[in-house]
């Protein structure tokens, strides 16, 4: 336990000197403002989120033919990245997964921050009540999922650690489809482009083994997104022309 807690922090240090690095001192200072003067007011049910949703207009984004409303949230400022559409495109899936009571699970703890967490969570260094704290390689559940989802995370694995593995990816995907993943199970699985440069070879190179892969694109300052195609993705960078992600894929895999 202590040394998971050691290594929360160190993770927690190295994570507000790239901000520091990548976004400058002031995206940095105004993060550490939300994360320590913020949390009692954000964790109050969902008030935080009624509270942004209805200051800023009703804006709406399709994904696959459907209407999604950008999602709002003062935990990591949401209005201003990538997570203003994949929290609801994945929380599509999931409602329609809980509503026929599948068996769900996230990796990366992210939804636990904007919702009451009613499904099984993975994550390696998140130190809460009922997180499964293992790496991703060594999960192997006796009871398999329908559904497995996860925002942002897989971007990390083998590059945000202390042993660089640019192939543990692969091997983490590997191990969800033959371990974890019920026969007729889905995942699905989002993560930004241009961060991970090593990661993003592997993905234009089917070398990641999705069954299907969805592409969006920021397309202003007003944070608004659109799907766009494979070839157009292929371009995208990490941070620019925009905060943080400025495209991001969303990967299906089946079983």
């Amino acid at each position: 336990m202590v040394y998971k807690e050691i290594t929360l922090k160190r993770d927690k240090f190295h994570k507000a000197l790239k901000i520091g690095k990548e976004e400058g001192l002031k995206s940095l200072f105004v993060k550490l403002f939300l994360y320590f003067l913020c949390p009692p007011i954000a964790y109050i049910s969902a008030i935080p989120s009624a509270i942004f949703f209805y200051l800023k207009p009703k804006k709406f984004f399709s994904f696959q033919g459907k209407k999604f409303p950008y999602f709002y949230h003062i935990y990591n400022t949401t209005w201003g990245n990538e997570r203003t559409i994949e929290v609801p495109i994945v929380m599509d899936y999931i409602k329609e997964s809980f509503m026929k009571r599948k068996r769900i699970l996230e990796i990366g703890a992210v939804l636990v921050h904007y919702y009451p967490s009613r499904w099984d969570t993975l994550d390696k260094y998140e130190l809460r009540k009922k997180i499964i704290n293992k790496d991703i390689l060594d999960f192997k559940p006796s009871n398999k999922y329908d559904l497995i989802v996860s925002i942002s995370t897989f971007e990390h694995v083998g590059f945000d650690e202390d042993i660089k593995d640019p192939v543990k990816i692969i091997k983490a995907i590997k191990n969800l489809k033959e371990n974890c993943l019920e026969v007729g199970g889905k995942g699905v699985i989002t993560m930004p482009l241009g961060y991970n440069l090593e990661m993003d070879k592997l993905l234009f190179a089917n070398k990641l083994d999705f069954d299907e892969k969805i592409f969006l694109k920021r397309i202003n300052k007003e944070n608004q997104w659109k799907e766009i195609s494979e070839e157009e993705a292929k371009t995208s960078k990490y941070n620019k022309h925009f905060n943080a992600a400025n495209s991001i894929v969303i990967g299906i895999i089946q079983n």
